[in-house]
């Protein structure tokens, strides 16, 4: 059983059989060359800025959890065959390409020990943690963590069901709290989001030296985002042309880590075109504020461009 079944249902019986121990036996280790016990870790950071921060390609974390890994490894008398990295993925989904790719691979190959460095890198709800954990014992690896003490000791067991059990209500609190503080920005008419092409979110000080995130018209971009509505606002240019005008003229979306700026595609034009953030107004969770931040386009400018838009729409 692994968590590629889920989906479709859980055998509950073999889930039970395997968290309890029932059929489970631990067999003698598996030796690797140099007489040491294979074993593999499995690193994960929470958010694609940790995998890159300070301009590292591993960020700090990684490397961190690394060298701790290979230290309980040693304190273990094993050695790390392989290595499984999960640069910027939530722990709250089983889906993770790495976490998927180690539970392929221990059930193929003789290891006898899981290391992680918390029990939250590992999965952030208790059935994947569950899920997880009776895998690797039906397959008679040990589950360790560097800085918590679980084994598969009684009291081990409940260490490691009330860590999980932690890392489950800081998940579910944490997501409830940044939705109340996003909705509290938005009210105030604040940005609670990434701004659109036009705009650039900013991080700045204020007299006291505390972090102050901002919105502030993006130089390079905002004239040809106000091209864009008083052109279409014409009716004399259809999507499509207006977009390779706007290639033409040097309109791009904004980098990212992982992404290059890039021309905005029709569907790209569209986006903008029907955003009423660029007339000063901030909708989250289906209710609109006033915005604090610099509108783009008059209200008057941005109806006529809904009004053409729609006519395009009812002509098919």
């Amino acid at each position: 059983m692994t968590l590629l079944d889920l989906p479709d249902g859980i055998d509950l019986a073999t889930l039970r059989s395997l968290a309890t121990g029932s059929n489970h036996s631990i067999t003698a280790p598996a030796e690797a060359a140099d007489g040491l016990v294979p074993a593999v870790s499995y690193l994960r950071v929470s958010t694609k800025d940790q995998a890159t921060r300070f301009g590292q390609e591993e960020g700090l974390s990684i490397p961190a959890q690394r060298e701790a890994a290979a230290r309980k490894a040693e304190q273990l008398g094993a050695v790390i065959v392989k290595e499984f990295i999960e640069p910027g993925e939530s722990a709250k989904t089983a889906r993770r390409r790495a976490l998927q790719e180690m539970l392929e691979y221990v059930a193929a190959n003789p290891v006898r020990s899981c290391i992680i460095n918390k029990v939250d890198r590992l999965a952030r709800n208790r059935l994947d943690d569950a899920i997880i954990h009776a895998t690797l014992r039906g397959a008679n690896i040990q589950l360790v963590s560097v800085a918590e003490n679980i084994d598969e000791t009684p009291s081990g067991m409940l260490m490691h069901g009330i860590l999980a059990s932690m890392a489950e209500f800081y998940s579910l609190n944490l997501a409830q709290e940044v939705v109340k503080c996003m909705t509290q920005k938005a009210t105030i008419g604040g940005t609670p989001t990434k701004a659109p092409i036009g705009y650039l979110n900013v991080r700045t000080a204020d007299a006291k030296g505390r972090e102050v995130r901002d919105i502030k018209v993006d130089p390079e971009r905002a004239d040809l985002v106000r091209f864009a509505f008083t052109a279409y606002a014409t009716g004399a240019w259809s999507l499509s042309s207006l977009a390779r005008e706007l290639e033409t003229r040097g309109l791009t979306t904004r980098p990212t880590p992982s992404q290059p700026s890039k021309p905005v595609t029709t569907t790209g034009l569209h986006k903008i075109l029907t955003n009423p953030y660029y007339q000063g107004t901030v909708t989250f969770r289906g209710v609109t504020y006033d915005g604090a931040h610099e509108p783009l386009v008059d209200s008057e400018t941005w109806l006529r461009v809904q009004t053409e838009l729609d006519a395009t729409n009812a002509k098919g």
